[in-house]
């Protein structure tokens, strides 16, 4: 009895996900920043008085824990370069899943001329068309009179 084989590839690509909302997450504490110094009245192009005001001005995250403005474009910085990096990965993770499935030789009769031939179906296959409730399977060409035909099933 033959076998069969199909195989199914499935390509996952969460690193792509990941590093849209890595890149997100990173440019979020850096635009505050910038735009909590704007805010203060600093010039974005004088890069020395930005500068100054990203090590002055303490930003608080709660329980008397703080730390200046500067650490928080830092992280923010290596937020985006890794959420970059996992952007430019074209890796893709591959599965591959190998189906087996048994074949039967089933014997076809022609309605026209009565030719027999046989022809390699799964039990699936022959489930999904009815058999063994319904003896006849979608259209074929005969390879004899050559003409388009519903044959019958005759045997397995």
């Amino acid at each position: 009895m033959p076998k069969s084989t199909q195989k199914t590839i499935v390509a996952r690509s969460s690193n792509q996900i990941l590093g849209l909302v890595l890149t997100v997450v990173g440019l979020t504490p850096i635009i505050v920043v910038l735009l909590n110094a704007w805010t203060s009245g600093i010039s974005l192009l004088n890069l020395s008085a930005l500068y100054e005001f990203l090590w002055s001005n303490p930003f608080y995250i709660g329980f008397g824990i703080g730390f200046e403005l500067f650490y928080l474009v830092i992280v923010g910085t290596v937020i985006i370069i890794s959420g970059l990096a996992l952007l430019a990965r074209k890796m893709r993770q591959i599965e591959e899943v190998t189906v087996v499935t048994d074949d039967l030789a089933v014997t076809l009769e022609c309605t026209v001329c009565k030719h027999k031939w046989k022809e390699h179906f799964s039990e699936a296959q022959l489930q999904a068309m009815g058999f063994p409730q319904n003896r006849t399977i979608s259209r074929r060409r005969c390879q004899e009179c050559r003409k388009f035909t519903r044959p019958k099933i005759m045997g397995i």
